[in-house]
């Protein structure tokens, strides 16, 4: 089973360098700006929900160069090699701009992620049946990640989120705002109290290989 293949990959040796150095560079002067003004006031902790979805972006071309993420389809990525439990996440806000920058906000987007989603959960299954991912192992996620109705149909178990999780979401709230607000068309705060966990065994994911087949080719004739 091939690895799903990058945008950022058709670059040039030499680009993907230079972009990884500059976002290095440009990291390591944001932390640095951003410690230096909490010298000056405690006030200047809350800039941290700016300076997070910050982070996201300059660290994923150094993550994608140096395969510290695992990327199951072009906008979802687990972070890390683990095959036993598998964290699934949207992509960040440079897999947006490099998958995503010719898709009409609103509908279009929608179809287009959630074809994004399921084709994650497709090559999965491709690799739980080529025995690269064992059958044991747990794929988890959040329901901003799939709608709980849709994880459900899916055979996913919903639960309330961690605490630990909560915050993690929490400190990347700037960016599931336009998130949302791309997927719905228009501006949109998500509900933070909406967000739940989902998970599945592996080879109970496996049982709905059918159904996730069916919407992805339904998907996939809707944006042609």
């Amino acid at each position: 089973m091939k690895t799903v293949y990058k945008t950022f990959n058709t670059y040039s040796t030499s680009l993907q360098w230079l972009i990884v150095v500059v976002s290095l560079g440009v990291l390591c002067i944001a932390l640095w700006y951003w410690i230096s003004l909490m010298k000056i006031s405690k006030f200047w902790m809350l800039s941290i929900f700016l300076l997070v979805p910050l982070i996201q972006f300059l660290i994923t071309p150094i993550a994608i160069k140096f395969n510290f993420y695992t990327y199951y389809s072009r906008m979802v990525v687990s972070m890390g090699k683990s095959t036993r439990y598998i964290d699934l996440h949207n992509g960040s806000s440079f897999d947006y701009l490099l998958e995503m920058n010719k898709v009409r906000p609103g509908l279009e987007w929608k179809k287009k992620m959630l074809f994004h989603y399921l084709s994650a959960l497709n090559h999965i299954i491709q690799k739980i049946e080529s025995q690269q991912i064992p059958k044991q192992s747990v794929i988890r996620g959040s329901s901003y990640f799939i709608s709980s109705r849709t994880a459900e149909k899916l055979g996913f178990s919903v639960k309330k989120t961690s605490a630990v999780e909560t915050l993690n979401i929490v400190l990347n709230y700037v960016d599931l705002v336009w998130m949302h607000s791309l997927s719905n068309g228009y501006i949109t705060f998500p509900n933070l109290t909406n967000i739940k966990t989902i998970s599945i065994e592996g080879s109970d994911l496996i049982k709905h290989k059918s159904l996730i087949e069916k919407s992805l080719y339904k998907l996939n004739a809707s944006q042609n």
